[in-house]
């Protein structure tokens, strides 16, 4: 028992040992640590010199927007009814005032048609009632009828004059509305859209958009940036656009700020105006706007010395120099 008893502890020493060998073949030992430890070596990364190059480059701020036309106009017939001709197609060029699309209009016709025939109507009664006037005059002078009788004939004659301007109105009122039935493009622009075609119908209330013009001679950047841009950027201030499709850079001038701050994103509109004389720049497009962040301004030179002069080993030495 006593011999089992000595055993023991030696062979658990062997097992110890043959353990930390194989730890030794297969594994690196952990780093020392404790007070006693010696330091760690600091291991750094290469510095890339192009990296370093480009860090001013990195102070650019970036931000997609999207191209909007300056001037949009989305266009209604003036009364309900169906579409007889349409004279452009969608890429055309228009000028202002030129025709667009015509509503059929029979029912406008018959209704000047009606106006008119109710002026014809009016005119003959008041020529009716001018000669039942007349007439009541004649016997009035010899005493045939009283003084009455020819003030309601003069009244009459009153009366069919009214009518004959109120049926004139009427007519006036009906040419008008063929006015109605020509619609005419109010800007210069392209036809961007074409919604509807000849025979359907278009109606005034709700009104039903029949064509799309777009000015793009000159077109609207819009973009929303952080609000504290604003610290950096104000009206005027050089903006770099870039239009991806078109590989187009240009650099131009701040032209608006919007006037409210969107509570949930923390941003605010910017609005630059873009000459597009070729029209190559399209609406909807979309465009890269760059903000160059402002270089610090470095300290003055002049700095240096009194900083220094203030410094506790410059005092030190000042002390020094004194006592000895």
């Amino acid at each position: 028992m006593k011999k089992i008893g000595l055993l023991a502890p030696l062979a658990l020493g062997l097992v110890l040992l043959s353990g930390c060998d194989q730890q030794q073949e297969g594994e690196a030992l952990p780093a020392a640590t404790g007070e006693t430890a010696p330091p760690r070596a600091e291991i750094t990364a290469p510095v890339d010199a192009a990296a370093a190059a480009n860090a001013d480059a990195s102070s650019t701020h970036r931000w997609v927007g999207t191209v909007r036309a300056k001037h949009h106009v989305e266009l209604a017939p003036g009364m309900t009814g169906v579409i007889s001709s349409i004279a452009v197609e969608e890429g055309d060029t228009v000028e202002a005032g030129q025709r667009l699309f015509r509503i059929e209009g029979s029912s406008v016709q018959l209704a000047v048609s009606q106006a008119q025939s109710v002026v014809a109507s009016a005119e003959l009664q008041l020529a009716e009632a001018e000669r039942e006037a007349e007439r009541t005059r004649k016997l009035a002078e010899r005493g045939t009828v009283g003084s009455a009788n020819l003030e309601r004939a003069q009244a009459g004659v009153e009366a069919a004059k009214a009518g004959v301007k109120q049926a004139k109105a009427g007519t006036a009122l009906a040419r008008s509305r063929t006015s109605d039935l020509s619609v005419e493009s109010p800007i210069s622009g392209v036809v961007t859209a074409k919604y509807k075609n000849v025979g359907e119908v278009a109606t005034m209330m709700p009104p039903t958009i029949v064509l799309v013009i777009d000015d793009i001679s000159t077109v609207e950047v819009r973009v929303r940036v952080p609000e504290l841009k604003l610290r950096e950027i104000d009206i005027g201030s050089p903006l770099g656009v870039y239009f991806p499709a078109l590989d187009q850079r240009l650099e131009v001038p701040l032209t608006r700020i919007g006037d409210t701050v969107d509570p949930r994103s923390r941003t605010i509109e910017l609005i630059i105006d873009v000459a597009n004389p070729d029209l190559r720049i399209k609406s909807g497009m979309s465009v890269e706007v760059e903000i160059q962040a402002p270089k610090p301004s470095p300290a003055p030179a002049e700095q240096a010395p009194e900083q220094d002069a203030k410094s506790p080993t410059a005092m030190i030495a000042a002390q020094e120099n004194r006592a000895g």
